[in-house]
């Protein structure tokens, strides 16, 4: 087995808790406040990761297109909503819908972008987890 494999598997974990403790944490300094936080500990972060050269590359600002901004837009939609429905309508059926929609779109952009087909197999076990998760969250 592909060791990738198991990225995507922590970071369905990691999401989860990340999702939960954010709640927790803005519960106690406001949503604002834990998005922010989370903000300034990934920049931390990151700029260690730049120093350290671990993932080397170069920022080409003079190439810079507008969407160049989205990624960073999804990343605090995701860290802002994510807590807020779990602490509305849990964290089971905030994960499931999450997932649900990332079944749909993922499907499109591998079609759409990466031109990979669309096989019945995909769709049906895309369907499967589809009806799994409206059964789990009934």
């Amino acid at each position: 087995m592909n060791a990738f494999y198991l990225l995507p598997f922590a970071i369905g974990i990691v999401g989860v808790l990340q999702g939960a403790l954010n709640g927790r944490l803005s519960q106690q300094w406001g949503l604002g406040w834990t998005v922010l936080w989370n903000t300034i500990t990934i920049l931390v972060l990151s700029a260690i990761v730049v120093a350290l050269g671990i993932f080397p590359g170069k920022i080409h600002l003079s190439a810079f297109k507008w969407w160049h901004l989205l990624p960073g837009l999804f990343g605090f939609l995701f860290v802002l909503f994510i807590p807020l429905s779990i602490s509305r309508i849990g964290a089971l059926n905030s994960f499931l819908i999450l997932v649900s929609s990332q079944l749909l779109v993922s499907g499109a952009w591998d079609k759409i972008v990466e031109g990979i087909d669309v096989s019945w197999t995909r769709v049906a076990g895309a369907s499967l987890a589809l009806v799994g998760a409206w059964l789990a969250s009934r």
